[in-house]
C-alpha cells in the first residue's frame, strides 16, 4: 500500500475575499490558525479541541486552507476523530447526514478545493476511509460521497481487495464501494481475482468470493 501524502496546490484566499464573511474579525482568524495547529498536534486531546473549534466557527465552509488541513487528517490515528472529520468533509459537498443539523452552504472556492484534493486520493487514504465505515456504519454515505470524486479510486479499492494481509472486513468494504459507486475500470481485476480464488478454493476466501461475485454482477447491471 502506498504511503504518499496528498499533495495539491491550494491558494489561501486573499484577505479581501476573506472579509466577505462574518467570521473575519481581529479575533477570529488567530483562533482558526491556532485550531489548525492543534489538529496536527501529537496530543489527541489537542486535536479533538482543534476540530471542535473549527466546527464551532463553521470555518471549514469558508476557508480552503482549513479543508486542506482536514484532508491531511483523514488518516488520523484516532478512529472516532477521523470519522468526525470524514463526515464534516462530506457536509461541504452538501451531504445531509441523518440526525445532523443543517450545515451552512460552503463557498464555491471551498468546494472546488475539496474536489481537487479528493481527485488525488491514494490507497492509504482510501484504506483509512474504509476503516471509518467499519467503525461507524453511519459514515457510509459520507465515504461514498468523498470516493465518488476520485475517478481512480476503483483501482485503489481493487488493490485493497486483493491484499490478503488486510482484514477481511476491510476487503469486503472495498468490494462494496466498487459496486456501489460503479468503478467499471476495476472489473478486469475483480474477474481475475474471482478466477484465482475459485481455483485455489481456500476456506478463508469464501467470504470474499461471495462479495466479489455480487460486485461484478452489480457492475454488469445496466
Amino acid at each position: 500500500m502506498d504511503t504518499d501524502p496528498i499533495i495539491v496546490h491550494i491558494e489561501q484566499p486573499e484577505l479581501e475575499e476573506l472579509n466577505k464573511t462574518d467570521l473575519n474579525n481581529s479575533g477570529t482568524l488567530p483562533v482558526i490558525w491556532e485550531a489548525l495547529e492543534s489538529l496536527t498536534s501529537p496530543d489527541m486531546m489537542k486535536r479533538i479541541t482543534g476540530l471542535d473549534r473549527i466546527i464551532k466557527l463553521d470555518a471549514v465552509y469558508h476557508y480552503p486552507l482549513v479543508v486542506y488541513v482536514l484532508m491531511t487528517r483523514i488518516t488520523e490515528p484516532d478512529i472516532e476523530l477521523r470519522t468526525r472529520i470524514v463526515k464534516l468533509l462530506a457536509n461541504i459537498l452538501d451531504v445531509k447526514l441523518g440526525g445532523a443539523k443543517q450545515p451552512p452552504s460552503a463557498s464555491s472556492e471551498v468546494k472546488q478545493s475539496l474536489m481537487t484534493v479528493l481527485s488525488g486520493l491514494r490507497t492509504r487514504q482510501i484504506f483509512a476511509l474504509l476503516q471509518a465505515t467499519e467503525f461507524d456504519k453511519t459514515a457510509d454515505e459520507a465515504v461514498t460521497t468523498l470516493l465518488s470524486y476520485c475517478s481512480f479510486a476503483g483501482g485503489h479499492l481493487a488493490q485493497i481487495l486483493s491484499n490478503r494481509a488486510a482484514p477481511i472486513t476491510i476487503r469486503r468494504q472495498a468490494a462494496n464501494f466498487i459496486g456501489r459507486i460503479g468503478y467499471l475500470d476495476a472489473l478486469p481485476a475483480l474477474e481475475r481475482m474471482v478466477s484465482r480464488l475459485e481455483n485455489r478454493r481456500e476456506d478463508d476466501d469464501a467470504g470474499i468470493l461471495i462479495g466479489l461475485r455480487e460486485t461484478i454482477k452489480l457492475l454488469y447491471t445496466p
